[in-house]
């Protein structure tokens, strides 16, 4: 059996590596097209069709783009999710996610935060760090209600981009927690008060360090900062190149890319950024003091302060000018409406979104046909945008499998909680689920909020060489996906799936004074101190009853897990390593980590 796994390892690598796409024709996991099943007995005209799913339910096919459509629209379902929504209807079932509240990360880190900062090995300081926010983030994903928010939030996250990169945001959890509510609050509102918020947001001035930006003073060389002027243009709105409005490029007269923004007008928008600072009742204006309460300072978004304002006259975009003598609240407030409704804002969000929740290579028609629904200049909101973006014909396409260029490489994140997501997982004693993601970072490239720089873990615009950038796609995921993260991902999975070891392997767990450097604690009498945190199970009980039969046992989890695009090649595999395994769970549980490494799953289609 070793060998077999070792076989399919390398079919993986082989195969996502290459970026080829492949078309498969078979019968099965609702693969029933012009195929005719005829029951023996009339009084039950659907026991034949039960008898080809390999288990009852109403409509296979119904839950195999059920299943695709919660892939696309949450970080993964169980059965009954997966149920409801092919019951429902997808707008029924939008609408219903959109009626929901939203569950916030730092009211579940500060409920439980305590967690590292309580133990003996940190002082017993109760200090939030990073791992408190996994810690929150994971447990809000696995049980709050708002899975499209959550997912939808995610997405901002890497077009939005903060990072964990510097100790503040490592020793100060509510740094990262506090931006990520702001997403997710945003989620489905207006995009001139996200953009507000994210403007504002103290984490985010740090990161891009417009957190107290002076006014220019000429005569003591004082200028002011220009990082966060060029990325929320660049990265945040509008983009490198003038589009039209179906995300395409467009060109000048001599055949080149026209450029939406010059050096110049990156100086005149660092003006506007000038004067915001502490947001505390008792602020001052100045740059962030990490001598002071840190996480006081980033609970609360920052505000203007006018004797630090730039208050000169600014040329904007397009002829728009603020005039001098305005407020600084009045100059940002324009400014963040003026990009806003800027003619490249809609299809580059729109195409953006696109490609994080359902394909890398969207049709000018479909951008096109989710950047109408941005609404910038009326009271509209992204909930039409969503809903533009997952139930857009390309998006809900039925001979989806058989479109090699739709689809969109499955990220590790993505990838591990769908597992997470399809198989319930019982919490700890505290009601905790202890970040099971510790060394997904250093294994695979990715983990939440700690993309390497304000780029994203990827380029929106990345193409690996071979047959998709021959034909001049992309496929932005691949980019940090080299031989050293698939193995990576593969043990991840392993460990997940496999083992059910992730609570004892701790990658980066460190003890430390707030006034002092970090340090390493003794690994034993942590993980002794972890005991308590350390109690989690998976819950297997709505597929039990089929591990004595693999032919259904797969079907089932190929809805599951992989929208039904499993092939038979596949099967077999899964078949033969199940065969040479006596106890039930870990039949099941080999099942699931061949398919989550398989080349079929690893492209959402």
């Amino acid at each position: 059996m070793k060998c077999q796994v070792l076989f399919f390892c390398l079919l993986i690598i082989s195969s996502v590596l290459s970026g080829q796409f492949r078309n498969y024709d078979f019968i099965g996991a609702g693969h029933d097209y012009e195929v005719t099943v005829t029951s023996s007995s009339e009084s039950i005209p659907n026991s034949g069709k039960k008898t080809i799913d390999g288990f009852p339910v109403q409509n296979q096919d119904q839950l195999m783009d059920a299943s695709r459509f919660l892939a696309q629209s949450t970080f993964g379902a169980d059965m009954a999710t997966i149920r409801m929504a092919a019951a429902m209807g997808y707008e029924s079932w939008l609408e219903e996610q959109f009626s929901l509240p939203a569950t916030y990360t730092t009211t579940e880190l500060l409920a439980h935060g305590p967690l590292y900062g309580d133990l003996d090995e940190f002082e017993g300081n109760g200090f939030h760090t990073f791992h408190n926010f996994n810690t929150a983030w994971i447990t809000n994903n696995l049980t709050s209600p708002d899975l499209l928010r959550q997912r939808v939030a995610y997405a901002l996250s890497q077009i939005m981009v903060i990072n964990n990169s510097t100790d503040f945001f490592h020793d100060v959890g509510v740094a990262s927690s506090n931006y990520y509510d702001l997403l997710l609050k945003n989620a489905f509102g207006k995009f001139d008060n996200l953009l507000m918020d994210v403007t504002r947001s103290a984490s985010m001035g740090t990161f891009l360090s417009h957190y107290g930006n002076p006014k220019a003073d000429h005569a003591n060389n004082i200028h002011p900062d220009e990082n966060y002027a060029r990325e929320i243009m660049q990265l945040f709105t509008i983009g490198l190149w003038e589009l039209n409005p179906d995300g395409t490029r467009k060109y000048d007269t001599e055949g080149q890319f026209i450029p939406t923004y010059t050096n110049a007008d990156i100086k005149e928008f660092a003006q506007v950024f000038t004067g915001l600072s502490d947001g505390g009742a008792n602020g001052e204006f100045g740059p962030f003091d990490e001598s002071e309460d840190r996480r006081a300072m980033v609970m609360e978004p920052m505000k203007m302060y006018d004797a630090f304002h730039d208050k000169s006259e600014k040329q904007l975009l397009n002829g728009t000018v603020l005039p001098a003598g305005q407020s600084g609240d009045e100059d940002l407030s324009q400014t963040i409406q003026h990009l806003s409704t800027h003619p490249n804002t809609a299809p580059f969000i729109s195409k953006s979104l696109i490609k994080m929740l359902t394909t890398s290579n969207p049709s000018p028609a479909y951008v096109k046909r989710v950047a109408d629904k941005f609404n910038p200049n009326e009271d509209g909101n992204h909930k039409e945008l969503i809903k533009a973006i997952l139930l857009d014909p390309e998006a809900r396409n039925c001979n989806h499998s058989e479109t090699y260029t739709f689809g969109k490489l499955r990220e590790p994140v993505v990838r591990m909680m769908n597992y997470l997501r399809a198989f319930p997982m019982t919490a700890n004693e505290n009601g905790d689920y202890l970040y099971v993601f510790e060394c997904l970072k250093s294994n695979t490239g990715q983990a939440p909020l700690q993309a390497p720089s304000v780029f994203n873990f990827y380029l929106p615009d990345y193409s690996p060489q071979g047959p998709i950038s021959q034909q001049y796609k992309v496929a932005p995921e691949f980019q940090i996906l080299n031989s050293t993260n698939v193995i990576g991902l593969i043990n991840e999975v392993h460990k997940l799936t496999v083992n059910q070891e992730y609570l004892e392997d701790f990658c980066i767990v460190e003890s430390f004074e707030e006034d002092e450097e970090p340090e390493e604690p003794d690994e034993e009498e942590l993980l002794e101190s972890f005991e308590m945190y350390s109690d989690y199970r998976m819950d297997y009980s709505e597929v039990s009853d089929l591990i004595n039969n693999p032919d259904a046992m797969i079907d089932y989890l190929d809805i599951l897990l992989a929208n039904g695009l499993l092939t038979d090649q596949t099967k077999d595999i899964i078949k033969d390593a199940m065969y040479q395994l006596n106890e039930p769970t870990d039949k099941l549980r080999m099942a699931t980590y061949l398919i989550m490494i398989a080349p079929d799953y690893a492209i959402l289609k």
